[in-house]
This record gives structure tokens, sequence and C-alpha cells, in this order.
């Protein structure tokens, strides 16, 4: 028996279905990622997994292995928390694009942290990540990342 699914190529050629953005939920706590990855399932226009390590390597390893498209990646700005800060979370946003250049990253943090702003803003100047959500992720706001995930899927194909 094998515990590991078997991953089918995608359907090519013509009248092959649109190809769905593979989206990768990583969070805080594996229930919150759990939920993502339901919520991101329920919302549609992807295909969602969730990685329940937060693990640098483990994130990294999972994406690569998983080829996503999009990642989201929550911080966590509690006292004593620096692993999941907005730089060691763009550290793992860099490495994941050095594997797949097309890989979309967003951040995700919860509201109450106006000190963490600047940081979100420059890491998307430099190009760290493709952009951040500050308190609830709206439906909409997903459906648009997903959207110029789909673009920058069916830009590669066409290549």
């Amino acid at each position: 028996m094998s515990f590991f699914r078997k991953r089918e190529p995608p359907a090519s050629g013509p009248g092959a279905e649109q190809v769905l953005p593979r989206a990768v939920a990583c969070f805080i706590t594996p229930a919150m990622t759990r939920r993502a990855a339901d919520w991101l399932g329920n919302l549609g226009g992807c295909r969602p997994l969730g990685i329940l390590s937060d693990d640098y390597d483990d994130v990294v390893w999972q994406c690569t292995a998983e080829r996503a498209d999009l990642l989201l990646l929550e911080l966590d700005f509690s006292n004593g928390v620096e692993d999941k800060d907005v730089s060691s979370r763009c550290d793992i946003a860099v490495e994941v694009r050095r594997k797949l250049p097309d890989c979309r990253v967003y951040l995700i943090c919860e509201d109450g942290h106006p000190e963490k702003l600047a940081a979100l803003e420059k890491a998307v100047e430099l190009k760290l990540i493709d952009g951040y959500c500050i308190g609830d992720l709206a439906a909409e706001q997903m459906r648009t990342w997903l959207s110029e995930t789909a673009e920058t899927i069916s830009g590669r194909s066409a290549r």
C-alpha cells in the first residue's frame, strides 16, 4: 500500500481543460492550514494543498515537489516568534522562487501591526513577494490572486 497519491500528468492538447493553479497554503497551525486549504477548495479556481509544517525546509521542499503556482504564507507577529516574521517568510519566498521562478507568493498577516507595513511594502517593492493582505483575506482578493496566477500559467504554457 502506498501512502502517497499518484499524480496524473496535466491534460494537454486540443480540448484540454484549463489548468488550474496549484495553490499552496501554509499557516501558523496545522488546523488553520487545513481550514485555508478547504476555503481555497470551496472558493474554486485552484487545486488547493495545505502544508502542515511551516518549517523553512519543509515549505520549500513541498512547494517544489507539488510544483506550486501560488503560495500563501501566514505571518506571526507574536513576541518571540522570529521565524514567522516578514524577513523569514521572505527568505522562504526567495528560495521557493529560486526553484519555481513563476510561483507567486503572498503573505497573510493579522490586523493590528501597523509597524510591519513598511517591511511588507518593501518586500513587494523588491519583488520578494507578489503581495500581502492585512486582516481577513476576502474571497474577492483571493480570486484576484488566483486570476493573476492563472494568467502566469497561461503565459508559461504559450511559450
